[in-house]
């Protein structure tokens, strides 16, 4: 296991949580979320550090769920911080460089197992758009945080079988719109594009792969508010 940036990624969540519970004691106003997503994975590429380099498929139709606690900072700002979880599963590499040589070639393409499990931490920044009076607001937002990685690959011979786990650098950009549905109650549709930093795991032979994450995804999240 390796762990990188987790005490920084920790004290800047956990500062931005005290900061904006601070604020939300002045403006009263905060709500709490829950949000589901179907999520597409963008095809990787990984390094190795000696033998083997290949580009990964991931398997369609994925999903991401979070729950988040927000507070209205003022007329355009809000400031959330969320967990969550996602997945992709692998289904496919081809490789691209292979030094030893005795079951693949470069071309080759592989059916493969394995996935892809990240636990996020996330701070969130929203800007609200209030371009004009009505029910619907738009808005965009990024966020940074932490995601823990539990990456684990398995190809028929073993040649690079690995499991292993590590905390990266994790950030994501939103775009999206609100609505009310109830008294108190309000839902948001967006899109948002989430990447970790590059993360290296080793396989059965200690070779050290390195890879990222990238995905896309269409949300619909319910806001249940203070």
């Amino acid at each position: 296991m390796r762990l990188s940036f987790a005490p920084a990624i920790m004290a800047v969540l956990g500062a931005a949580t005290f900061a904006s519970a601070a604020i939300a004691a002045d403006y009263g106003v905060a709500y709490l979320g829950l949000r589901g997503s179907y999520v597409t994975t963008t095809s990787g590429e990984t390094t190795g550090s000696t033998d083997v380099d290949y580009d990964e498929e991931y398997a369609t139709d994925e999903f991401a769920v979070a729950a988040y606690m927000g507070w209205v900072l003022d007329e355009n700002f809000r400031l959330e911080a969320e967990g969550g979880y996602r997945s992709a599963d692998l289904d496919s590499v081809t490789i691209m460089r292979d030094d030893v040589g005795v079951h693949y070639s470069p071309g080759d393409h592989i059916d493969v197992g394995g996935d892809v499990q990240v636990g996020t931490a996330m701070a969130n920044l929203y800007y609200d758009i209030h371009l004009v009076d009505g029910p619907i607001l738009p808005w965009i937002g990024a966020g940074l945080g932490g995601a823990f990685v539990d990456y684990s690959i398995e190809d028929e011979f073993g040649e690079f079988n690995s499991k292993d786990t590590t905390w990266v650098f994790a950030y994501q950009f939103m775009a999206g719109i609100t609505f009310p549905i109830a008294e108190g109650i309000s839902m948001s549709a967006g899109y948002r594009y989430f990447r970790t930093q590059d993360f290296v795991y080793e396989d059965v032979f200690t070779e050290e792969h390195k890879t990222d994450l990238t995905q896309h995804s269409f949300d619909l999240g319910m806001q249940f508010h203070l």
